[in-house]
């Protein structure tokens, strides 16, 4: 019996690698991102404009294209 606990909690311990992926372009975001204040506007696959690349990536998502509709605004990816 102790080794099914065991097995259990190796199992619980092994699928938490701290990314969610929630799609084929998105996983959970990683607030902890230093991004520099670069003004490049890319459109993210979530169909959001973001400042540069790398804020992109913070708010997790996986793909992005450089874009020249202003920051905030609804995109099409």
């Amino acid at each position: 019996m102790k080794y099914i606990y065991l097995l259990l909690f190796l199992f619980i311990i092994s699928c938490t690698d701290g990314e969610e992926i929630l799609g084929d372009c998105y996983v959970s975001p990683n607030p902890d991102t230093v991004c520099i204040e670069v003004y490049e506007p890319v459109c993210a696959c979530n169909d959001i404009v973001y400042s540069n690349s790398c804020k992109a990536e913070k708010a997790g998502n996986l793909k992005w294209k450089s874009t020249s509709i202003e920051q905030g605004k609804p995109c099409s990816y």
